[in-house]
């Protein structure tokens, strides 16, 4: 159903629920730093719920929840995914220590995922079954890390963008670009913004701006495929600075 490719759209870019499936011990990050960053998100024109990323800073380490609250064709779908993650001054790049996940609505995920090997490993319980992933050249993140490492690249003027991201049963490899700086509308007025595009994909378009004056956060994402036209706009935002 073409519906599910807006799931993994989501479970890619900003997404799904935690439940404590933890195959260790979560870090208590006592925050120094909360912010929440709520997006109306569209099918078209028709509303269709929210997407809620939660950020808790503490020195280098920082855990982020995305969440979804969505409702289409009179189906509730949804969940979040909490994930730890800390800034590796050596390779200039945000890394994942571990994270948890649990959807609900067209199909259901119950998965937590265990990085080791300073992010070369992972271990991943999905629905209760245990699978080992690899990758000796290359470091593995999931999708809270990518836009962590997509905002502090822009910061410092990075154009492309590859990851290797762990998805639920395999590591996909992503590739971004800066194609140019435009002025976006939204409730709070127009910003100037860098338009970041996902790359090698054919079937479809992924589309996010991220508005320099918010200190480079997102301000609007889209997602085109077949029948598919979604977008979301960002409707709160913290005063601070992350």
């Amino acid at each position: 159903m073409k519906i599910n490719k807006f799931l993994s759209f989501l479970l890619f870019f900003l997404l799904l629920t935690t439940s404590r499936l933890g195959l260790a011990e979560e870090v208590d990050l006592v925050p120094v730093n909360e912010q929440t960053y709520v997006y109306d998100v569209y099918y078209k024109k028709l509303s269709i719920g929210q997407m809620i990323r939660e950020l808790q800073l503490k020195d280098e380490q920082i855990k982020v929840n995305t969440i979804t609250d969505l409702s289409f064709l009179l189906m509730k779908f949804g969940g979040n995914q909490s994930s730890d993650i800390y800034w590796d001054e050596k390779t200039q790049q945000y890394l994942t220590k571990r994270f948890l996940r649990n959807s609900v609505g067209f199909s259901s995920v119950s998965m937590a995922a265990q990085f080791s090997n300073n992010g070369h490993n992972t271990t991943i319980i999905n629905n209760g079954k245990s699978t080992y992933f690899s990758n000796p050249d290359e470091y593995i993140v999931d999708f809270n890390a990518v836009l962590l490492q997509i905002r502090k690249g822009l910061k410092s003027g990075q154009t492309d963008f590859e990851f290797f991201m762990q998805t639920s049963d395999s590591i996909g490899h992503y590739f971004f670009k800066v194609t140019g700086k435009e002025m976006i509308d939204s409730k709070f007025g127009k910003f100037e913004s860098y338009r970041v595009e996902q790359m090698k994909k054919n079937d479809r378009t992924l589309t996010a701006w991220f508005a320099v004056a918010l200190d480079h956060q997102m301000i609007k994402f889209s997602y085109k495929r077949n029948i598919l036209d979604i977008r979301g706009e960002l409707s709160e935002y913290p005063d601070m600075n992350l």
